[in-house]
């Protein structure tokens, strides 16, 4: 229950610092419909998920690719080396990852109020890993170095966005969806061990679902105003199911979430914000992952629950093209960037050095 209190009051101080920052007069700037399209502040950054709706017999197409790129090991708020994590027992530290996600969308309006959501991605993934120079010649054949690599679909989510408020210049939703477990939890690739590298199960970051069912509830209010606007969103993902097929559960996750922009002209926008992450700690044993003791030292830190969860504060800069008339009228494209701005991570976990997300929607 404290948890859960915190990250209210932190999201409504996120919403009101951001209105805060952008106080001008109040006044109706479009009309009290959905029908309203035309401004490059209709839609939040593009990182942000289920933020907008849909008038009747609306739909929207979308494709967002996300890039995040890791360096470095993190304790709580400190940043420690290889050498730190071998000197507490295990013998792989992962150096850096990276992540692409292609994601395709689609959204449907069946009534004022109701829209329709359904998104699927594509995943690929890269961890390079140090491996502990004491350890190198029985487990990897000498070497300290080792990349794991895995690529496929990850999970499908469906559900739907239920405008409940919408009066002058402000409107608020709430969502709910689903997250279906059509990632592979079982994605294997070449890793050290006794006996030397071999085709081994890896652990929870390198692979592509949860392998659980999850809800994705989220609450949003966004207000327009002349040539700017603001909006906050809080969001969670909860995993309905004790654990997958492999003996774990990803902890569950809550976000806070507040934005403004602001309208350079017709067709181009600007937005900043800030977002806030709160993840549990993995729950259970990954199954067939390699873990120690071995040779007296745990393996490496993703095998290992209490290496999970944690807290990051991220800074998101962005812009908005949309075009209002001609041929391309109804598409916009965009791009953000988020840089984490404060990390308190739970025992050795690679930190998080930036994300940068690019979309393109088209709304009929």
């Amino acid at each position: 229950m404290n948890i859960f209190i915190k990250h209210i009051l932190l999201f409504s101080t996120l919403t009101a610092a951001t209105s805060a920052a952008f106080a001008a007069p109040s006044f109706s700037c479009c009309p009290a419909d959905e029908n309203y399209v035309g401004r490059p502040d209709d839609h939040a950054p593009i990182s942000v998920m289920g933020d907008h709706t849909h008038a009747k017999g609306g739909w929207m197409m979308s494709y967002r690719y996300m890039h995040m790129d890791m360096d470095g090991m993190r304790n709580g708020t400190e940043r420690v080396s290889s050498r730190d994590v071998f000197a507490d027992g295990y013998m792989v530290a992962p150096e850096s990852m990276s992540m692409n996600m292609h994601m395709v969308g689609f959204m449907c309006a069946p009534t004022d109020t109701l829209t329709l959501m359904l998104m699927a991605n594509y995943i690929e993934t890269e961890m390079d890993h140090n491996v502990s120079p004491m350890s190198a010649g029985t487990i990897n054949n000498g070497s300290t170095k080792f990349t794991t690599q895995t690529r496929g679909l990850g999970d499908v989510k469906v559900g739907g966005l239920y405008r409940f408020y919408l009066e002058e210049n402000r409107k608020a939703h709430a969502g709910l969806s689903l997250s279906l477990p059509t990632g592979s939890i079982d994605e294997k690739d070449t890793t050290p061990g006794m006996g030397g590298p071999a085709n081994r199960q890896l652990p929870a970051p390198m692979q592509l679902g949860s392998g659980t069912v999850d809800l994705l509830p989220s609450l949003t209010y966004v207000q327009q105003f002349e040539r700017w606007s603001y909006g906050a969103q809080a969001n969670a993902v909860i995993r309905l199911e004790s654990e997958n097929d492999n003996g774990y559960r990803l902890g569950d996750v809550f976000g806070a979430t507040t934005w403004a922009g602001y309208n350079l002209s017709e067709w181009v926008g600007i937005n900043t914000g800030l977002s806030y992450t709160y993840s549990s700690k993995l729950k259970g044993t990954q199954d067939d992952v390699n873990q120690g003791p071995m040779m007296g030292n745990e393996t490496v830190t993703t095998a290992y629950n209490h290496n999970y969860g944690g807290e990051r504060l991220d800074a998101i800069f962005g812009i908005n093209l949309y075009m209002p008339t001609g041929a391309l009228k109804g598409q916009r494209v965009a791009i953000d960037l988020r840089m984490p701005l404060w990390q308190d991570l739970n025992g050795y976990q690679l930190e998080t050095d930036s994300i940068v997300t690019i979309g393109w929607q088209m709304a009929f």
